[in-house]
């Protein structure tokens, strides 16, 4: 039964390029990395001891900053590439999220949640693009469903790993792996993949100067 579980999600993604593999594994870091998200209500109520309409201010300002952040993140893909969108979106937002733990007021909370996830969230727009340069045309659905694949995973990873380090450390190193986890996914993105440009306006430009 385990063998051929095995064997079907081998044939599901066998023949994807390395890049996309590449790219599966820091997206499981990244989301793994987020093992500060399922811990933050208690964290604020706990240790900066907001009240509960405090907190359900901070998870508003969380939902708006990531809905913010996907679009800014589709149209910054737009202009400078998906790979610059990418490296910086996770580069300052490590650095943001090892900030976090050092604001205790809740509207200095509410500002850095809603700028740590404007930030953090224009990275999924542009690594979606990304499978266009990194994977054939016949192989994009198939790259994709990897790329879902590795979120839900480190998804269910990062709680595991949070309660870890809570029960080892305290909340403040969630915010500390929490960052370190994104520095090393863009690391590893710099040390793997290369930079590739797709010039999707130019082309359609060319196409109808053709055809006209």
């Amino acid at each position: 039964m385990l063998k051929k579980i095995v064997s079907n999600y081998q044939n599901s993604f066998k023949g994807l390029s390395k890049e996309v593999w590449w790219l599966a594994l820091i997206t499981f870091i990244n989301r793994a990395g987020t093992m500060v998200l399922p811990f933050l209500s208690l964290y604020l109520t706990e240790n900066l001891k907001l009240s509960l309409s405090q907190v359900g201010w901070i998870m508003s300002s969380f939902g708006l900053g990531s809905l913010l952040g996907s679009y800014l993140g589709g149209k910054l893909t737009d202009k400078i590439g998906f790979y610059k969108v990418m490296f910086w979106s996770l580069l300052t937002t490590g650095f943001l999220f090892i900030s976090l733990q050092f604001i205790t007021t809740f509207v200095g909370f509410v500002i850095g949640m809603f700028i740590t996830m404007a930030i953090a969230d224009t990275f999924r727009p542009a690594m979606f693009v990304s499978l266009k340069a990194y994977s054939k045309p016949e192989n994009q659905t198939r790259s994709l469903t990897l790329i879902r694949l590795a979120i839900n995973l480190g998804f269910s990873f990062g709680p595991f790993l949070g309660g870890i380090i809570i029960a080892t450390l305290d909340y403040s190193g969630l915010f500390w792996v929490d960052g370190i986890t994104c520095i090393v996914a863009i690391l590893l993105m710099r040390m793997v993949l290369k930079q590739k440009n797709i010039i999707l306006k130019k082309t359609i430009k060319i196409l109808k100067m053709k055809f006209k």
